[in-house]
């Protein structure tokens, strides 16, 4: 697929053909007790064409021991581009764009897209195109599922009055019935749909200090345009289209109360979504849940004291149409205190409490039938984190700096049953970190020592980790070469026997040579021994890369000119923010910041119109200094995004192992569900029978159930097969690739802008994972149900 962001006024500005690319090449040393290859080398290079600035051509390849790969440019398949002019940006192609969480929510599309925002009061954005394309019914693929074709269009206005700000928003699409030639079987469930959905939206303020923003959401969906017969219109979205028996009606609605006090705020907020509430513009829609949020932040004694609260319930089974109802409380406080400039304090506390009556998120994937889990009851899960840093600067100037720095923290986790602590329900972990840093700026050395340890309390016993580590980092020739060496020693024990020592050394060196060359030496040996098993491991990596951001072609003689004042070169300018190193024309900068950015995935909407709105003002920016400071806070934004995309890739990768362990471990015991219905379907007395000639009506229901419940089962085996070789697959898949898979790409484009704004709320890693993990299981499994109808079943054990 190819996306460009380009602003009209500087078309025709940049060169025509601009190269970039770059080269590398690593040889890694290994000697050791470890399974692996003395000798280990990979070749990589990299070729970029940009046309225009609007159009890129990829080449890449590689080489290692064992094979040779390349990737060659691919021609468009998909084509996206936004140009803006002043406040006009359009969206044309294969785009996607949000509304509302609860009606056009970042559905991709083909076709027009438009966003206004003149300076004043009245903003539009609006959208037309196709959602989906169709798709016939194969009866030799039948893995494939067909669909129709959707077209869908919307639009979002918002209007500020003096004291007032309005939002509506209505979306509407159709499935064509007619966009179909072959007529699909009916066990396939597949059927035309339509939907419209709108949303008012509102903020103003009371009591000229109370913030209020409110939104409600009407979704209408009629689940087969073919039925016929009409019915009374249930909500106002169902006036927008033809209801019939199979329209249902659902509602969100939310709202948030922001009120500020002394130098904080206190703040209300309350969301409630109706179960099943879902739209044709979205992927994935959260529903059947109620939300309550409390807030506050304060700061004090002449701002040296920060206090953060936050509270947050929330439970589902709106309905009582489950079994079980889920409900969660999150608590959170944090406070950051400053003596004076030089001693700083920072507690952290949270609290993770969740309490149901039913069974795991596997287990209800996988039920056979309504009645199978009811005897585990009354589960009751307790995650508490607490964490205390401190940093105090002993001295800060220009020929020496030191400093102070400790770390405690705590983890606790216990899960309960009928009241009880469940075997291996239960674990403490205390962490602790002392460093001393010690710098010399004009010498450009720095002196690291440490001191960790982490203690495990668990139900089969203590664990204890602990040892120091020392390190230093020095740069030479004006900061080209920059040097590391650190060292570090740790004893385990359990329940007070040693377990293992582990010692080892790390030695690293970078050298860049004309900006462009760099070299790298990195070693690493490690020394373990435990009372039955000594290992030691050498590991070093020798490295060069080169990048160049265009190739120079030797003009023809009779080309040659000698440059007047009018045909002065444009100014080559070096900006450079973390590791992130840019040169060349003001073009050529911006050039690469695109690159840089199309390679950033996946990224909220928000977060990538921000990125645009950075790079259009740095691209019409011309004086020199001024440019360099637009692009430095382009580089800014771009490294924070960087950091969050990094981190949301990481707990993916981990949710992704965690998940694939899981799934096989159940496999054996949902297949054997699975044989046990059939079993008794086999050996039931109406086996073989024709119904129709059936006197005893008792027996026939009762064996009508179990070839009902046998369905079931069967369904369940075939859906957790189905997700199982798919998470086999996302689990053997580099954490870099993990986005080239279409369906995580699906799914990460509809989640990653939670998780961001998780993120910004401070929220717990380990409950942003639990979050995001609770999402990506009913995401694959509704994929199971749709591209698993016709597989079959293959016993194993």
């Amino acid at each position: 697929m190819f996306a460009q962001n380009f602003n009209v006024e500087e078309l025709g500005k940049a060169k025509l053909v601009n190269v970039s690319g770059g080269a590398s090449a690593n040889g890694v040393f290994y000697s050791g007790n470890g399974a692996r290859e003395p000798f280990t080398y990979f070749l990589n290079g990299n070729i970029n064409v940009n046309i225009a600035s609007l159009y890129n051509i990829p080449f890449s390849f590689s080489y290692t021991n064992q094979k040779f790969g390349y990737n060659r440019p691919v021609l468009m398949n998909r084509l996206s581009i936004h140009p803006s002019y002043k406040w006009i940006t359009g969206h044309i192609g294969d785009v996607s764009m949000t509304f509302s969480p609860y009606t056009l929510a970042g559905h991709q599309f083909t076709g027009l897209g438009v966003d206004l925002t003149p300076q004043g009061k009245f903003k539009i954005s609006a959208m037309y195109g196709r959602l989906v394309r169709s798709s016939e019914y194969d009866a030799i693929n039948t893995e494939l599922v067909p669909t129709y074709k959707r077209m869908g269009y919307g639009f979002k206005t918002q209007y500020a009055l003096e004291k007032i700000n309005l939002g509506l928003t209505i979306f509407k699409a159709k499935d064509e019935v007619n966009s179909l030639s072959i007529p699909i079987p009916f066990e396939l469930g597949v059927s035309p749909k339509e939907n419209a959905a709108i949303s008012f939206e509102t903020s103003f303020k009371l009591f000229q200090k109370l913030q209020v923003q409110t939104e409600f959401a009407n979704s209408s969906i009629t689940e087969d345009t073919r039925e016929t017969g009409n019915t009374k219109a249930q909500n106002i979205s169902s006036l927008l289209l033809k209801s019939n028996p199979t329209t249902t009606s659902y509602k969100a609605l939310k709202g948030q109360l922001v009120y500020p006090a002394g130098k904080g705020t206190l703040g209300l907020g309350y969301e409630r979504i109706d179960p099943n509430y879902r739209t044709l513009g979205g992927y994935y829609f959260n529903n059947d849940l109620e939300n309550v949020t409390v807030n506050a932040s304060q700061t004090l004694y002449q701002d040296k004291l920060s206090l953060n609260l936050n509270l947050g319930l929330q439970k589902d089974n709106l309905d009582k149409q489950k079994q079980s109802q889920m409900k969660r409380l999150v608590s959170s406080i944090s406070a950051d205190f400053r003596a004076n400039q030089k001693l700083n304090f920072n507690l952290n506390y949270s609290n993770f409490q969740s309490y149901t009556n039913s069974r795991n998120q596997f287990d209800y994937i996988n039920q056979t039938n309504q009645y199978e889990f009811l005897d585990t009851l009354n589960f009751r899960q307790v995650n508490q984190n607490a964490a205390l840093t401190i940093n105090y600067l002993l001295k800060n100037d220009k020929t020496r700096k030191q400093a102070f720095n400790a770390n405690f923290s705590m983890q606790d986790a216990v899960n309960q049953q009928q009241g009880k602590t469940v075997a291996g329900g239960a674990s403490t972990y205390y962490n602790t970190g002392l460093s001393y840093i010690l710098g010399y700026p004009q010498q450009d050395l720095n002196l690291t020592a440490s001191f960790n340890s982490t203690i495990g309390k668990l139900d089969v016993g203590d664990n204890l980790i602990l040892g120091p580590t020392i390190g230093a980092t020095k740069q030479f020739y004006d900061k080209k070469l920059n040097t590391s060496f650190s060292t570090s020693y740790n004893s385990s024990f359990s329940n007070g026997d040693k377990v293992n020592d582990v010692f080892n050394i790390r030695l690293n060196g970078t050298y860049i040579y004309m900006q462009k060359h760099n070299f790298g030496l990195n070693c690493i040996t490690l020394f373990s021994s435990s009372q039955t098993v000594r290992n030691n491991d050498l590991t070093a990596t020798l490295s060069y890369t080169y990048s160049f951001d265009k190739i120079k072609l030797r003009p023809k003689r009779t080309e040659e000119k000698s440059i007047t004042q009018e045909e002065t070169p444009e100014t080559r300018l070096k900006i450079s923010s973390n590791d992130v190193v840019l040169e060349g024309t003001k073009s050529e900068i911006v050039n690469k910041l695109e690159q840089l950015q199309n390679a950033l995935r996946p990224l909220p909407e928000t977060e990538l119109q921000k990125l645009d709105k950075r790079l259009d003002v740095a691209r019409m920016t011309l004086e020199d200094k001024e440019f360099k400071e637009k692009v430095l806070d382009y580089l800014d934004e771009y490294n924070a995004n960087k950091e969050m995309v990094s981190q949301y890739n990481n707990a993916l990768y981990d949710i992704v192992q965690k998940l694939n362990r899981e799934i096989a471990a159940k496999d054996q015991h949902i297949e054997q569900v699975y044989t046990a219905a059939i079993g008794r379907v086999n050996t039931d007395k109406m086996h073989g029978v024709n119904s129709d000639e059936a006197k005893d009506k008792v027996a026939k229901e009762r064996y009508q159930k179990l070839v009902e419940r046998s369905k079931i089962a069967e369904k369940q085996l075939i859906n957790h097969r189905w997700m199982m070789k798919e998470f086999a697959l996302l689990s053997k898949l580099p954490q870099s690739e993990l986005q080239n898979n279409e369906s995580m790409a699906a799914f990460s484009k509809q989640e990653v802008n939670n998780f961001f704004e998780l993120n910004k709320d401070k929220k717990e890693d380990k409950e942003i994972s639990r979050q995001l993990e609770e999402k990506i299981i009913p995401f694959y499994h509704q994929l199971a149900v749709e591209k698993a109808v016709n597989d079959s079943i293959e016993l194993k054990y």
